[in-house]
C-alpha cells in the first residue's frame, strides 16, 4: 500500500494488496446537505445496499473548491522476479511513478498500458533502470510487460490523499482533512455497482456519522 508522509487513512479492515479494476472516475455530486468540519476526520459507514458483500473498495475525497488541498508525491513500482511490486499502487492525480527494473540478473522488460486514463509505453528497460510517467487524472490503470505476458498491475489515481483501502463495507476515518468543500465517493472492484457521491463541508469539528451507499448500477436503455 503506497504511504503519504503527512495524511494517511485509517480504517479497520486495510486490504494489503487489492485486487480490482476499479472505475475511479470523477462522479457528479450528489444532492444534499453538507456537513461541517475544519481540519479534522471524516468518519462514517460505507453499506451496499441488497446487502452484498462486496470486497476492494477505496473510499476517497475529491477536492470540491479551492481550499481543499491536494498533494503530488513520488511512487515506485519494482519489477523483481517478473512480478510488479506492488501489485496495485494508489496515487494521487498529478503523481509521477517510477518503474524500476530491480531483476538479480540481466532481464529486460516493457511496461505499458492501454488505459483511457493514461496510455503510455516506456520501451524496453534493462537491469537498473529507472523510468518515471506521470499520471494526471483520476481513473484506472491497467499496466503489462510485453516481454513477460504473466506480468501485469494496477495504479488506482485518486482525486486526494485522503483515502482509505477496504476489503469490505463498514466503518472508515479519514485523518487530518482540511478545511474545504469536499465530495466522498469509493471506487469499487465490482464492475455492476458503484457509489452515490456525497457532499461534505469541512469547517469546525469531526465529521462523524457520514454515510455512503453502494448500489447496484441500473441497465442502460438500448
Amino acid at each position: 500500500m503506497t504511504r503519504f508522509s503527512i495524511w494517511r487513512a485509517r480504517t479497520g479492515p486495510v486490504g494489503v494488496f487489492v485486487v480490482l479494476a476499479l472505475a475511479c472516475a470523477l462522479l457528479a455530486v450528489a444532492a444534499g446537505t453538507p456537513v461541517t468540519a475544519y481540519a479534522a476526520s471524516i468518519s462514517g459507514e460505507i453499506k451496499v445496499d441488497g446487502g452484498k458483500k462486496l470486497k476492494n473498495m477505496i473510499v476517497f475525497l475529491e477536492p470540491a473548491d479551492k481550499k481543499a488541498a491536494e498533494a503530488v508525491k513520488k511512487h515506485k513500482v519494482t519489477q523483481k522476479g517478473r512480478i510488479f511490486s506492488p501489485a496495485v499502487t494508489v496515487v494521487v492525480a498529478g503523481s509521477e511513478v517510477v518503474f524500476v527494473n530491480d531483476e538479480e540478473r540481466e532481464i529486460d522488460h516493457n511496461v505499458y498500458s492501454l488505459s483511457r486514463t493514461r496510455k503510455f509505453d516506456i520501451g524496453l528497460a534493462s537491469k537498473n533502470s529507472k523510468l518515471t510517467v506521470d499520471f494526471p487524472k483520476a481513473g484506472t490503470v491497467k499496466y503489462y510487460c510485453s516481454v513477460h505476458k504473466n506480468m501485469e498491475g494496477t495504479i488506482i489515481v485518486v482525486p486526494s490523499p485522503f483515502y482509505a483501502l477496504m476489503e469490505k463495507p463498514g466503518a472508515f476515518t479519514l485523518d487530518n482533512v482540511p478545511e474545504g468543500q469536499w465530495k466522498l465517493n469509493a471506487a469499487v472492484s465490482h464492475r455492476r455497482y458503484s457509489a452515490t457521491p456525497v457532499a461534505v463541508a469541512v469547517s469546525g469539528s469531526p465529521v462523524d456519522s457520514v454515510s455512503l451507499t453502494v448500489s447496484r448500477k441500473r441497465k442502460k436503455r438500448r
